[in-house]
Formats: C-alpha cells, structure tokens, sequence
C-alpha cells in the first residue's frame, strides 16, 4: 500500500503523520516550523498549511517560541502521539501482511536494502536549506511544560 493509501486508512492526509509526528521524533518537546518544514524539505508556507489542518485536527499545539517571538513552535499533542502510534501500528500490520508469504531469504535481503537505503538517505545532504536531520526540540524553561 502506498503512503497515500496508509493516510486514507489512518484519516491522515499523506505526510501529515510525519509532521503529526514531530514530538515522537524529537523524544520530547516542540520543534521550530521552519525545522520541519527544513526536515520534510519543504516551504515554510506549506509546512504552515500542514500545521494549520493537523491543529484544527486536535494533532498539533502552535505556540510562540519564547526565545523569539516571530518564530512558531509545534508540539504533538495527547491524540497527535496517539495517532502516530496507531498510523505506525497500522503501516506494520500491512507490511506484515504484504510480506507474509516471503521466503527467509527475501526477508533478509529486503531487510539489508532497506537498512542501506535508510543509512544512505540519513547521509544525503538536503538541497541548500539545511544539512540537518530531523528537527531537535525546543527546550522549555518552565517546569512542566511539553
């Protein structure tokens, strides 16, 4: 199934997950808009967009970076980290099935391709914007806060 395939089944539109995804993969704590839309190599008004649905999705809190007002930052909220989770349960269950029949052997070259492509795709530098990987988290100075 494709991306756009999972999305539908997860009620996600294709790459809002990722972004839905962004407290999961910074540990913990808001990142910057411009790092994700940096990350998911896009235009800052794009990202915006994006961020603007999974808001009104209940997915995604926008604040005010208190270091620097203009800036934006995003955290996953409660039900964003729950739908991640299940969007990720969900991909794995199909694979799983897709896969079901493969023989050992195609399992283990499959599995060795889709490690070098990962560690080849971690290694690209992205086009002028940002060498960076995925986005680190803003941390907060008040006690408590996520």
């Amino acid at each position: 199934m494709s991306r756009t395939g999972l999305a539908r089944r997860t009620w996600l539109r294709d790459g809002d997950w990722r972004v839905a995804s962004a407290r999961g993969r910074t540990s913990t704590g808001p990142v910057r808009l411009s790092e994700l839309a940096d990350w998911q190599e896009v235009d800052r008004s794009t990202m915006t967009t994006q961020v603007q649905r999974l808001e009104a999705l209940g997915l995604v809190d926008r604040t005010s970076d208190p270091r620097d007002g203009r800036a934006v930052l995003v955290a996953s909220t409660a039900a964003g980290a729950t739908r991640h989770r299940r969007t990720k349960q969900t991909a794995r269950d199909l694979y799983s099935q897709l896969i079901a029949d493969w023989p050992e052997d195609d399992l283990e070259a499959a599995a060795k391709i889709a490690r070098r492509l990962s560690e080849t795709l971690e290694q690209r530098k992205p086009p002028a914007r940002s060498a960076a990987g995925p986005p680190k988290a803003i941390a907060r100075d008040s006690p408590g806060q996520t």
